[in-house]
Parts: structure tokens; C-alpha cells; sequence
């Protein structure tokens, strides 16, 4: 009996463990936007794990901060440099989650930003989106730049919104 139950028991883990679905992110787009400077990040890696439909249960996402892209040469060059992402020293910014909430508000990936070397939790609210060929999962947020000791104190907009989408194939 107990052979039975324990046997039972790994077949159904087995189960629950196979129900999800690991893909590496296919497309993406991640922007930047304040009252100072605007562009977007033209690299980043990342995978999704989903429940075996559209619904995500975790994120590991890392985008490379020398591929910023401000449409300016000199503005790029500023952004990398040691005042702002400091690229040579931080080359990702890291978001991973710890746990997917659902409730009446929505979809959120609670979990780990590590942005300039500095790691803070934080929650993201999440629009899922289904077409013929893709999962996408957008967010919309803002970052504190102090929060993260990201560039000098004054004199640039205090705060940076971000819009971030991933996709994965289906």
C-alpha cells in the first residue's frame, strides 16, 4: 500500500512538472521614457514559464545595458558611461520573478529587479495578449532612479516609465 501511494504520488509531481512549459522569449521591446531623454534597449535574453496556456508562472528576463539606444550617438555613449547604467561594471539589468499573483486587479509578476548593481522587489502589472503565433506579456511601470543610485541626483527628470513586451511562441 505504501509503494502504491508513494508511486501515486511521483506520478502525479511528474505530471504537474511536465504541465509546464519553459520558452525563450522570441520577441520583445523594451522602452524607456521621461521628460529627459527617451529610446529603447535593443538587446535582451530572457524565458518564460507558462502553465501550458498563456498564463506565465515565472520570468527570468536580462536586458544588456550597452544596447541602449536613444537615437542619439552621444547620448548613448553618455548612458553607458559610469554616471548612468555604468555598462563595463553592470552589463544586465536583471528582472526575475519569485511568484505570478492573480486576483481581481489583474495579473502581477511579483520578483527581483537588479538595475546598477542594486537589487529591490518589486511587482509588475501584466497585460497577457494571445495572437496565432505568440504569447505577449506587456508591462507598464516606473522606475525611481534614486532607488537605484541611477545617474546624478539633479537636474534630470527624478523618475524613468518603462513599457516593456515580451512575447513567446506558442
Amino acid at each position: 500500500m505504501k509503494t502504491l501511494l508513494i508511486t501515486t504520488g511521483i506520478i502525479l509531481l511528474t505530471g504537474l512538472i511536465s504541465a509546464q512549459d519553459t520558452s525563450s522569449v522570441d520577441m520583445y521591446k523594451i522602452a524607456f521614457f521621461s521628460k529627459d531623454a527617451s529610446g529603447v534597449f535593443k538587446e535582451m535574453k530572457g524565458e518564460v514559464v507558462t502553465n501550458g496556456d498563456n498564463t506565465p508562472t515565472s520570468f527570468d528576463l536580462r536586458i544588456q545595458t550597452a544596447s541602449i539606444n536613444t537615437g542619439n550617438g552621444i547620448q548613448n555613449k553618455h548612458a553607458k558611461s559610469s554616471e548612468w547604467f555604468h555598462s563595463e561594471k553592470y552589463p544586465e539589468i536583471v528582472f526575475k520573478s519569485s511568484k505570478i499573483v492573480t486576483n481581481d486587479e489583474g495579473v502581477f509578476a511579483q520578483g527581483n529587479l537588479v538595475l546598477h548593481g542594486v537589487s529591490k522587489i518589486i511587482t509588475l502589472p501584466l497585460s497577457i495578449t494571445t495572437n496565432d503565433l505568440h504569447h505577449v506579456y506587456k508591462a507598464k511601470f516606473t522606475v525611481d532612479r534614486a532607488d537605484y543610485q541611477l545617474g546624478p541626483k539633479s537636474k534630470v527628470s527624478p523618475s524613468i516609465k518603462i513599457i516593456a513586451a515580451v512575447s513567446i511562441k506558442k
